[in-house]
C-alpha cells in the first residue's frame, strides 16, 4: 500500500493543466502554426523576390496560418497556470487531499476551508497511469486526474507504486519524459 499526501499547490497545478489535452493541443496548434507561418512568409517574400507580384491567395493562406499561431498562442496565455491557480485557489484555499493505492481500491480523501470529501474507487476504475518528472498522473474513469509527486509519498515507495500501476494497468501504465 503506498499513501500520499499532497498539497496541492502551484506545482502540482501547473503540472495537472500542462498534461491536460486543450494544452497540449493547443501547444502543439501553436507551434504548427509559427512553423507554417514562417514557412509560408519565407515563400511569399521569393516569389516576390521573383516575379514582383504577390497573389491574393498567398495573403489569404499567410493570414490563415498567422491567425492560427496567435489564437492558439493567446488561448494558451489564458490557459496560464498561475492565473487559473489564483482563481482556483479562490474557491479551495490551503487544498490536501490524501491519495491511498493499493489492495482493491483508491482512497482520495480531499480536504480545504470549505472542503471535507472522501471518496472510494475501485482499482478496476483506474483508466491509466503516467509517471513524469517525478510525478505521477492516475486517470480515473468519469472523475478525472490524480496528481501528486513522488516526493508526496509518505508510506511506501515510488517504486512499489511503480510495481502496483504496473500490475494493475500493464501497458497502460507508461512513463515519459517532459511533460506529461
Amino acid at each position: 500500500m503506498v499513501k500520499a499526501n499532497v498539497k496541492y499547490d502551484i506545482k502540482v497545478h501547473s503540472a495537472a493543466i500542462r498534461s491536460s489535452i486543450p494544452y497540449r493541443a493547443y501547444r502543439v496548434l501553436a507551434v504548427v502554426g509559427a512553423v507554417e507561418f514562417i514557412l509560408i512568409s519565407f515563400i511569399i517574400v521569393i516569389t516576390a523576390l521573383s516575379k514582383h507580384k504577390v497573389t491574393g491567395d498567398m495573403i489569404l493562406l499567410l493570414s490563415v496560418f498567422l491567425g492560427i499561431f496567435v489564437g492558439s498562442a493567446i488561448k494558451l496565455l489564458f490557459m496560464n497556470p498561475v492565473r487559473a491557480f489564483r482563481k482556483f485557489s479562490v474557491y479551495y484555499p490551503n487544498l490536501r487531499y490524501e491519495v491511498t493505492l493499493g489492495g482493491d481500491n483508491i482512497e482520495v480523501i480531499s480536504e480545504a476551508e470549505n472542503l471535507r470529501k472522501t471518496a472510494v474507487y475501485s482499482n478496476a476504475r483506474i483508466v491509466s497511469a503516467r509517471e513524469t518528472l517525478g510525478y505521477f498522473k492516475v486517470n480515473i474513469a468519469e472523475v478525472g486526474s490524480i496528481m501528486f509527486s513522488d516526493t508526496d509519498i509518505t508510506e511506501g515507495t515510488a517504486e512499489e507504486l511503480r510495481k502496483f500501476l504496473t500490475e494493475t494497468l500493464g501497458k497502460r501504465y507508461t512513463t515519459k519524459e517532459g511533460w506529461i
